[in-house]
């Protein structure tokens, strides 16, 4: 009669969304790895094969990486649940500028693998849509 404390235990942990985390791999300083690993590129015009603008790498929880700011964009992602198409805007005018970038962005979040490519009118809409984590270089809008 053991089994069921388990089994109830084992669905309490499942219901609070931590199970993924007892099966994490572990980073090469023994942590375990939480949250995901990002590759993000932006490229010139309306497709992947176009010059490459900016390229950061983004390591999710811990954070690290190139990403100029990967504290803000692990947690936009993690509100996310790693779906760059739902991480929240920040809210800013752009101009109607069309000067195309398209936005690839490929790696794991909890153990999957994640996928994004998106074109975008301009820089300054990729950055808002993104919630800034598509903002890799130096500037700010």
């Amino acid at each position: 009669m053991r089994a069921r404390p388990v089994r109830t235990a084992l669905l309490a942990v499942a219901a609070l969304g931590l199970l993924p985390f007892a099966a994490t791999p572990a980073t090469a300083d023994g942590r375990p790895e939480t949250g995901g690993r990002q590759h993000i590129a932006i490229h010139e015009g309306t497709d992947p094969s176009g010059p490459l603008l900016a390229a950061a790498y983004l390591r999710c929880f811990p954070t690290g990486g190139s990403h100029p700011t990967p504290e803000a964009s692990c947690l936009k992602l993690a509100l996310a649940n790693g779906d760059y198409a739902r991480v929240p805007q920040a809210h800013r005018a752009c101009p109607r500028i069309y000067q195309p970038v398209t936005v690839v962005a490929h790696g794991t979040w909890h153990g999957r693998t994640t996928a994004y490519k998106h074109t975008y009118p301009n820089q300054c809409t990729a950055n808002a849509e993104s919630g800034d984590i598509f903002n890799l270089t130096p500037w700010r809008d």
